[in-house]
């Protein structure tokens, strides 16, 4: 009797929160449309908003432009700005995603997409590519040759922690450790290259570091945007696995759940999503630190409405930060404004979070 009433207590506060992430993702998708439409009109060339909505409503109705300025206006919005707003959401909900998987499956609040070294092999393989003009595929073209390499050296470290944890036992600590320790070899092999690089090489570099969104092409999408929804799905799916490998190791295997088995599934999803966004945008940090830690005020450690949630801020963060990129003058990397804002607000809902225990 007593165990039906708990379970539908849990199930009543379970709905009601559902309800609330419902409310909370409504008004997420209208404002991440609004500012997708918005960004449109937000560039070098003066584009109005109502200007930037005619031109889309032109191409989808299949009206030429006519006039020369109809014909800019049409090629900064279709061209340049699109591919740059869809390139944000799709990155922006990558990097959420895999930012609140990889806290739950290493119960570490602090962890990221990055944590396991993989912006560190990825900015080592651009760094090998622009300084010393070496492709681990031949024959590609430099810019190619840049997303090829920090493609492939992105999985490196992903590959190592499978490996060791398929023969030996890790603990989650470990694999952090061992991220960790792999994230500083790269480090140290990029200063080396980086030495004795010349100064136009180095400032290539160094933007790629930060992590950009300026490059973004219709040729770049559809994988950007095909990885997200795989993130999204995949990570849906296992959701329900991920909440029992919170409680700890020796309770999910008590429930038919293998922690080896999730965290290596883990990995290899996280490392091949991220892979492929800084292999189009570079690094662009704090968003998968930040995106989980302020969806968790609404939703708890609940990666069923979790991982979601965490897509929409995740897309609204890097959104925002590439508004107001386009805004300012200098052309600063989309990395910086995501920085900025994603370590004061890091720190305020580190605090919530605690003060509501929703660690």
């Amino acid at each position: 009797m007593m165990k039906g009433k708990i379970q539908s207590k849990h199930r009543k506060e379970y709905l009601a929160k559902r309800k609330q992430v419902v409310g909370v993702s409504l008004i997420l998708i209208a404002i991440t449309a609004i500012l997708s439409i918005f960004s449109l009109s937000v560039n070098s060339f003066d584009v109005t908003f109502e200007e930037s909505i005619q031109a889309i409503i032109n191409r989808i109705n299949g009206i030429e432009p006519q006039t020369y300025i109809e014909k800019m206006i049409d090629y900064v919005v279709i061209e340049v700005d699109m591919p740059r707003a869809i390139g944000a959401i799709a990155i922006g909900t990558t990097l959420a995603v895999t930012g609140s998987v990889m806290q739950s499956v290493t119960h570490n609040p602090l962890a990221e997409p990055y944590t396991i070294g993989i912006s560190s092999a990825a900015l080592f393989g651009v760094t090998v590519s622009i300084a010393l003009g070496f492709s681990i595929i031949p024959g590609l073209e430099k810019d190619s040759a840049t997303a090829a390499n920090a493609f492939l050296f992105a999985l490196l470290p992903a590959m190592v922690i499978v490996l060791i944890t398929t023969f030996k036992r890790l603990t989650p600590n470990m694999i952090v450790l061992v991220g960790i320790g792999m994230m500083y070899v790269f480090s140290a092999f990029t200063t080396l290259i980086k030495f004795n690089t010349d100064e136009e090489s180095l400032q290539e570099i160094y933007i790629w570091s930060l992590g950009t969104l300026s490059k973004l092409e219709w040729g770049d999408i559809l994988p950007l945007v095909v990885i997200a929804i795989v993130m999204i799905i995949a990570f849906t799916i296992l959701a329900k696995k991920i909440n029992i490998l919170t409680a700890g190791d020796n309770i999910s295997q008590s429930l038919g759940v293998n922690p080896v088995r999730l965290r290596i599934v883990s990995f290899t999803l996280v490392s091949l999503g991220v892979a492929i966004c800084v292999c189009y945008s570079g690094t662009i940090g704090f968003v998968g630190l930040v995106a989980p830690h302020i969806t968790r005020l609404f939703t708890g450690n609940n990666n069923r409405l979790l991982i979601p949630l965490s897509a929409m801020a995740g897309t609204l963060l890097i959104l925002i930060g590439d508004i107001i990129v386009r805004m300012l003058p200098g052309g600063l990397p989309a990395g910086v404004i995501t920085a900025l804002l994603g370590s004061p607000l890091f720190l305020y809902f580190l605090y919530k979070q605690r003060t509501t225990k929703n660690f």
